[in-house]
């Protein structure tokens, strides 16, 4: 059985770590870009196609929690299994938006600022996170992450979901219909949310201009779910907004958000931290022992429908003569081509 693994970042020390735990299995590192040819795929930005093209593949292992870039490669067979990275990144993440909401809420950006310029000017209008309104959008294993530390600075915690359904996550969770009556009443907003069809443009013009003046937002999810030309717009009224995710990747020295006052451009490495290849590394050996055992994967987003407890190789087929990697073919690590910042 062979593991491939493409990852511009992490794909060295993955394949090394991969090798050494799993000696039945044959691990090596593949270019993006490539159709490799294994049953196990360990990765994070897809070359277009590839699913079509690899008809070995019967388990994707992204290091991500999104799973956008399968819109990319698939359509997906209907037995291939695959996972996410769940809580790998999640936790990472999470610290990055309470740092961002610390930040943003004690104006760190002005202190740091005025302190270069040698000018000292108290600041005593700083605000609280406790017994402030987080209106959180989404409750996967980001959005969780956020909710737990966010109530034990002792905020109040709003989820929207597509459901609405209750959850103890959150002190409220409300479907997206109500997220204009919400907005007017919370101080932050955090997007941590898949970039789909649903959540386009989900934090509009109309949200924003619904949130009280002064509040702050940060988006960690995809940038297809902020208007940004909007949130630009307001921030002369609002205290300040965090972006990690952006429209093109890198950001051009050109784009006026660097200019942006208020604003706080990071460059989409929220979550990266020394451990991530080696907790990433546990993640997969974890999984592929569950694989051979067949019992259920960690962090399972779909599943095949042949038994994950067939472990003997299926019958492969040649795969369709128009399968040949593209240089300019389009890939899925933001909402742009491949970025080499920010790529998980």
């Amino acid at each position: 059985m062979r593991i491939g693994v493409m990852h511009s970042r992490l794909g060295t020390e993955l394949a090394e770590r991969l090798a050494d735990a799993l000696t039945d299995v044959q691990v090596e590192s593949v270019d993006e870009g490539e159709f490799p040819d294994c049953e196990i795929l360990v990765a994070n930005t897809l070359p277009s196609g590839l699913l079509r093209c690899s008809p070995r593949l019967r388990w994707l292992q992204l290091t991500s929690v999104g799973t956008d870039q399968l819109a990319v490669a698939g359509p997906p067979p209907d037995d291939l299994l695959v996972t996410n990275a769940g809580d790998v990144p999640s936790r990472a993440v999470a610290e990055f938006v309470l740092m961002g909401m610390l930040a943003l809420a004690k104006d760190a950006p002005g202190l740091v600022r005025r302190q270069h310029e040698h000018r000292w000017q108290p600041n005593y209008a700083a605000r609280l996170l406790a017994g402030e309104t987080l209106l959180l959008l989404g409750l996967g294993s980001v959005g969780r992450a956020v909710a737990v530390r966010a109530r034990a600075f002792g905020m109040r915690v709003v989820a929207v979901t597509r459901t609405g359904r209750a959850d103890d996550a959150a002190d409220l969770v409300i479907s997206r219909e109500r997220l204009l009556e919400v907005a007017k009443e919370s101080l932050f907003l955090v997007a941590a949310v898949p970039g789909t069809e649903e959540t386009t443009n989900l934090v509009s013009r109309q949200v924003l201009r619904a949130l009280p003046d002064g509040a702050f937002v940060i988006n960690v999810g995809r940038p297809t779910v902020l208007e940004t030309e909007a949130l630009v717009a307001e921030l002369s009224r609002l205290g300040g907004a965090m972006l990690d995710v952006h429209d093109e990747e890198p950001l051009p020295s050109s784009s006026g958000l660097w200019r942006a006052d208020r604003l706080w451009v990071t460059p989409h490495t929220a979550f990266g931290y020394p451990g991530e290849g080696a907790d990433l590394a546990d993640l997969i050996c974890d999984n592929y022992s569950r694989f051979r055992a067949g019992t259920p994967l960690r962090n399972l987003v779909r599943a095949g429908s042949s038994a994950v407890a067939n472990t003997t190789p299926p019958m492969v087929t040649a795969a369709p003569t128009s399968c040949q990697p593209e240089s300019d073919s389009p890939k899925i690590g933001t909402a742009s081509a491949a970025p080499k910042t920010g790529t998980r």
